[in-house]
Order: C-alpha cells, then structure tokens, then sequence
C-alpha cells in the first residue's frame, strides 16, 4: 500500500505546485492590464502605463516562481520590445552595460579558483587564523569582507571572487546546503562585502556618485577620511549588531568544531601549488591590485576582468567546458534583463515621475524631527525599491529631492545622500539587488542558501541600518553635519 501511494501523493503536489504557477500567471496578467488601463497620471504617458504593467506583471511571477528567474526576466525584456514600449537597445540595454561583462570576467576568475583548488588552500589557511566555529568563522569572513572592501571598488567583483569561497568554508565544516550553518556562513560574507561597503568612500562606485550629486561646494568637503569619519558610527553599529544578529538568526541545529589536526591533514593532502594554483594566484592578486588603484591609474575595472579571463582562458586554466558550466550564464541572464530596467524606467520618464508624487509626501517630513525623518526615509524607500529595481536611480532622486530641504533646514545633503545609499541595500525579492545576486548565484551556484533564509537576514539589516543612523544623529550634531 506504501508504494502505490507514493505516486500519487508526487502527483499530487506536482498538481498543487502547477495550480499555484497558473494562479500566479494569471494574476500577474490581470493585474498588469489593471495598471496599463487604470488611467495616464499627469507627467506619463500610455506607453510609461504599459511599461509599469509589464514590470508588475514580471514582479508578480517572480513571487509565484511561474518560470525560472532568468527565463520570466527575458520575457519582461521581450515585451517591452514586442510591444513597441521601447526600442529593442533600449529593452535588453543592460547587456551593453560594462558591469555585465565585469560579472563575466569575475565568474570566470572565481571558476577558475575553485578548479585549480586554491580555493581551498585559502579557505584552509583563513580557518586557521580563527577559531574553528561557526563563531569563528563567521567573524574570520567578516573581518576579511571588511578589511577587502575599501580596497575594491567594485562590490560585484568582490563578491563574485569570495562567494565561492564562502561555500568552501561551509563545506569544509561539514555544514549541508540550505541549512542554518550554511547559512550563517554566507549572511557573513554578504553582510560584509554586499552592505557594509557605504563605510568607505572606495567601497563602491556608487559612493563616488553620490558625492557627484550634492552642491559643488559640498563636494569640495568630502574626502576620503570625512567620509569614512561621519560614516564610522553607522558601519559599527551595523558590524555589530549584524554580526549578533547572525548568531541568533542562523544558529546551526548542530554546533561543529572541526579539529585542528583535519586542518592541517588536510593542508597536507593539498602538497605543493601545482603550476595552475601558482598561475591563477598571480592573475587574481594582480588583478585585485589593479582594481584597488583604479582611481590612480584609471584602467576600468571591466577591462581588467576580461583581461584576467583572457589570460585564464589563454593558459588553459579554464577549458572549453568549464567555460561553459563554471560560469553562471542563467545568472548572467537574469543580472543583464534587471539592468535594462533603470534604462527603460528612464526612457518612459518613471523615474521622475516616481520622484515627483514622492516629493511633496516626503518632503514635509524634514521640518520635523530629524530621527523620526531618516526613519520614515528609509521605509518609503524600502518600500519605492519593490517598484523601482535601479538603486542607483533611487539614490538620485532622493539626494536631487532632498538636497535643497537639507540645506534650508541646516543639514549637509551628504546625510541625503547617505541615508538613500544605506536604504536601497535591500532583497526581500531578488531583483532588488545585483549585488545580492551576485553573491546567491556565485555560492555554489545559487545552491548553498535558499533565498527565503537570506529574507531573514535582509529584515535584520533594514532594522539594524536604521538604529545605524539614529545613532549617528548626536554624531553628525557634533561634527557640523547638522546645525
């Protein structure tokens, strides 16, 4: 009786699981010709509707899961140029954007380290210089991400080098994929490497963008070590508590310690570096090198990384085959698709429209107290990231909003700035963050964590991001950031 039952209890959860893609398919259809025939507001136009339509209707099967990630990306991608919404360059944009490529190129040196095996010589020498338990190694990855952030500026290129590295680690403890070790393991990479870099002026990109946006006269004030001052209270209270929040939150079900004699049996197996280790050690430690210094010499990031692949594809470290199954080109897909929307968002002017119905609700706010201010900041743009997926379009249009209140108000606009940079690092879906994707896909191939663990880690973070910055009030009082 057990075995003709087993059958039809499958069948019965494949059914259920089919209803609820079709319920989501359907629902995600419905309500995108709701939004493209609810009417055109002021400042947009039919196309701008049909735009946001097919946008909600992609975000909508996303939660339902109706098709993998990628696929429901390509499809959203394909509508706006089916659809005559915007033109084709314009719909799949994001695969001319530099990053993709930088993604590519990080992929392919992050395969090729976890080939030639000197992923795990490094993982093995790093859990040496901890403790060996999930405390230990779950600080052992946050110093690191930490002490790597101000050094890089590309947060993806990071990412995508010690993501796999952290799947080592867990592996290495005995930690199983999808549990609450493994999980904590990769909460420590990303908290350090994926949120805490608006801590330095050099973490990101982005940070050098939000000084672009502020008065010439402010910009003059900014450097790197006022930066990295007014910002220290926030990146300790988030170090912090995130860490605390990490123990409690991905508490392993079974506490393992691994014995220090394994380690150094295992270091042993390893035997000298063979030519591939030695080869990619020097690619990987010049090409840091040279991201590091990119504000002195100049050389974009991008063309460093292709230049690594090349050199790592040209000496054969990565052959046909691990070209093709060593990078994730499902990941590459999807990353590229999320790209285009800022460009299709700005195309149909969303992105100032959005900024214009926010303005006048938000704005008001600022006269008021300056602690309850920067925390319904944060949650309106908690909330405008489910709509708006570009992060960067966020932050310039809070900062260009906020910007001339801050002044009248004698508050710096850098504190705009930074408040809308620290907000937009959130998750909950997983569009919402390159970064973030990065990191799921480049550990293990999207298979160490599952992302409903990681949601967990996200709510953690905007609670901890906000108590950051209202700590940093009495601060930034003190530093004349605030009058």
């Amino acid at each position: 009786m057990a075995e003709t039952n087993k059958p039809t209890a499958t069948k019965g959860v494949l059914s259920i699981a089919m209803i609820k893609k079709l319920i989501g398919a359907v629902v995600g259809i419905i309500l995108g010709v709701y939004i493209a025939g609810i009417g055109v507001p002021e400042g947009l136009t039919t196309k701008a509707m049909w735009g946001m339509a097919v946008f909600i209707c992609a975000i909508v099967w996303w939660i339902a899961e109706v098709f993998p990630d990628y696929v429901t990306a390509l499809l959203m991608c394909s509508a706006w140029a089916v659809f005559d919404i915007v033109p084709f360059g314009t719909a799949f944009g994001g695969f001319s954007n530099a990053t993709i490529w930088l993604l590519i190129g990080a992929f392919g040196m992050a395969a090729a380290v976890g080939k030639c095996g000197l992923l795990t010589r490094i993982s093995l020498y790093l859990m040496n210089l901890f403790p060996l338990t999930f405390k230990g190694q779950t600080l052992a990855l946050m110093v690191t991400g930490t002490l790597m952030t101000p050094l890089i500026p590309s947060g993806s290129a990071k990412i995508a080098v010690l993501a796999p590295f952290a799947a080592a680690v867990s592996d290495s403890m005995g930690y199983k994929k999808k549990t609450q070790g493994a999980g904590g393991i990769f909460a420590a990479m990303f908290l350090s490497l994926g949120c805490i870099h608006p801590l330095f002026l050099s973490g990101s990109f982005m940070c050098y963008s939000v000084v672009g946006l502020l008065p010439k006269d402010i910009q003059s004030q900014v450097t790197w070590t006022s930066w990295f001052i007014n910002a220290l209270p926030w990146g300790i209270t988030v170090l912090v508590l995130g860490y605390l929040a990490i123990l409690f939150l991905y508490k392993p079900e079974e506490e393992k310690r691994l014995a220090s004699t394994m380690i150094k049996d295992q270091r042993a197996a390893l035997g000298p570096m063979s030519k591939n280790e030695k080869y990619v050690s020097v690619v990987l430690v010049l090409t840091l090198l040279i991201w590091m210094t990119e504000v002195l010499h100049g050389i974009n990031a991008t063309i460093i990384a292709i230049a690594a692949l090349a050199a790592l594809l040209g000496y054969n470290v990565i052959d046909r085959n691990t070209f093709k199954s060593g990078i994730a080109w499902d990941a590459i897909m999807f990353i590229g698709c999320i790209f285009a929307v800022s460009g299709v968002f700005s195309a149909l002017k969303i992105t100032g429209w959005i900024g214009k119905v926010l303005g006048p609700h938000v704005a008001p706010l600022l006269a008021g107290n300056i602690y309850l201010f920067l925390a319904v900041l944060c949650i309106v743009i908690y909330l405008v990231r489910f709509v708006l997926a570009s992060q960067l379009a966020v932050i310039t249009i809070f900062t260009l909003l906020l910007t001339p209140l801050a002044l009248k108000e004698g508050i710096s606009p850098w504190i705009m700035g930074f408040t809308s940079f620290v907000a937009i690092n959130v998750w909950i879906l997983m569009y919402q963050n390159a970064q973030y994707l990065v990191a799921f896909f480049g550990a293990a191939g999207g298979e160490m964590v599952n992302h409903r663990q990681m949601i967990k880690l996200c709510v953690a973070y905007m609670i901890i991001s906000i108590i950051g910055l209202l700590v940093s009030i009495p601060f930034w009082k003190l530093t004349g950031l605030i009058q």
